[in-house]
């Protein structure tokens, strides 16, 4: 064998072992579904606090629309219930949650629920919702909350959580979405539990499941003992 068609060899034998690298590699991510999918990780996780509006009615606060003006929160409520969502877009654990959202709305919209998504991270802007809406395809109606008022109002402290309010603007549901945040292990469908339930005019047994994700970036801490901008039911 001469120099040639010995290199000529040697060269074939390396395209061989290159390719079947590749095909290894292709079957391990895409071949074997019984290798376990890990959850979604956030890179801040924390934890709702336990709401202090049960039993208080949620005053009406402005919010700031995407065009820039103001609107106010009982402007944006349903027939029967509202669902107020805190995003980001920046938390891994709220943009896991996007179709998941979009499937709720589907769902419930017409049977006269309205969602608001509302973005209050003091390291956000308006701007940034506008591309991460344009991107995403966003499938809620989204305002900016400047300087977390809102959210200190309700006390919101992650991303994603939810309040459930009724027509009166009292709290009937808080919490998280459901019990996975990957969406790969959900074992109770939380949101979804609560709304059919309110829409078949019963009360909720357990009105909170606290919910697990980004904490929410304020300019100044949060004071969780004053409830004073809601006021109390009769």
């Amino acid at each position: 064998m001469d120099f040639r068609q010995s290199a000529a060899l040697r060269v074939g034998l390396a395209v061989v072992a290159i390719a079947a690298v590749v095909a290894v590699v292709l079957l391990y991510d895409s071949g074997d579904s019984s290798a376990p999918q890990q959850p979604l990780v956030c890179e801040d996780d924390a934890t709702a606090l336990l709401s202090p509006l049960f039993g208080k009615r949620m005053d009406d606060v402005a919010l700031i629309a995407m065009d820039r003006s103001p609107v106010m929160l009982h402007d944006l409520g349903g027939r029967r219930l509202t669902a107020v969502v805190y995003c980001s877009y920046r938390c891994p654990c709220s943009d896991g949650y996007v179709e998941r959202l979009r499937t709720l709305r589907g769902r419930y919209e017409a049977r006269g629920v309205s969602f608001v998504a509302v973005h209050a991270n003091a390291d956000e802007n308006i701007d940034g919702m506008q591309d991460y809406i344009d991107r995403e395809g966003y499938p809620l109606p989204v305002y900016r909350d400047d300087m977390t008022a809102v959210a200190d109002m309700m006390h919101a402290t992650v991303t994603p959580e939810v309040f459930v309010f009724d027509t009166a603007w009292t709290l009937q549901y808080h919490g998280r979405i459901d019990d996975d945040k990957s969406g790969l292990f959900i074992e109770e469908a939380s949101l979804q539990l609560a709304l059919d339930t309110l829409l078949q005019g019963q009360e909720l047994w357990d009105k909170e499941k606290l919910s697990l994700g980004c904490a929410i970036v304020r300019d100044r801490p949060l004071d969780t003992t004053s409830v004073s901008v809601t006021s109390r039911l009769p």
